[in-house]
């Protein structure tokens, strides 16, 4: 029952966490149109993943951007929560399903070469949100925004196709960085 709790307390945290997180948002206008920005808040509902399993991390993105289309609705729609449910699910299962499956077959993850197994779980994050978004940017983002031309779509999908590829980098950066002093974290608050 005390873990059920500190779960639920955690995934609580990282919840508001995200959120908060939702609004320190920022364009980089030297590479990508300014529509395009760029938040942490994926970080939290990754490391959930990655420590605690996929299924938390999945209500952690669901629950931030519902809180962000209900009570600061800036897209038409929900598009925009829509986009990074959909970005923030693709990335981050496949490293949170690795990690669930490393930490089940080794039992023992807590030495430092653990992160560099990672690496490969978070190409194949970066490239299936990439994927996966170019199908949610066509079929429901763009169809939101008022874009139903088919050339449009597709002239879309290639502009925001790098721009995907280099939020999943600067994730997999940031989540590097952060790895050992979360992992001391996490590791003392189930124990």
């Amino acid at each position: 029952m005390k873990n059920n709790l500190r779960l639920l307390t955690l995934i609580s945290m990282m919840i508001a966490l995200s959120y908060l997180l939702m609004f320190f948002e920022f364009p980089i206008p030297a590479l990508f149109p300014a529509y395009l920005k760029i938040d942490p808040s994926d970080i939290p509902s990754l490391f959930i993943g990655i420590f605690i399993g996929p299924v938390p991390a999945i209500i952690v993105e669901l629950v931030k951007n519902l809180l962000h289309g209900i009570f600061s609705p800036k897209d038409p729609n929900f598009s925009g929560e829509i986009a990074n449910f959909f970005y923030g699910i693709g990335f981050i299962l496949p490293v949170s399903v690795f990690a669930w499956v490393v930490r089940n077959k080794f039992k023992q993850w807590s030495t430092p070469k653990v992160i560099l197994r990672f690496l490969p779980s978070f190409i194949v994050g970066t490239v299936i949100a990439t994927i996966v978004m170019g199908f949610v940017n066509y079929y429901f983002a763009f169809p939101l925004y008022g874009m139903t031309d088919h050339a449009v779509k597709i002239a879309g999908i290639i502009s925001v196709t790098p721009f995907n590829l280099f939020k999943g980098t600067l994730i997999t950066i940031a989540a590097y960085a952060l790895y050992t002093p979360l992992k001391t974290l996490f590791t003392r608050y189930f124990k």
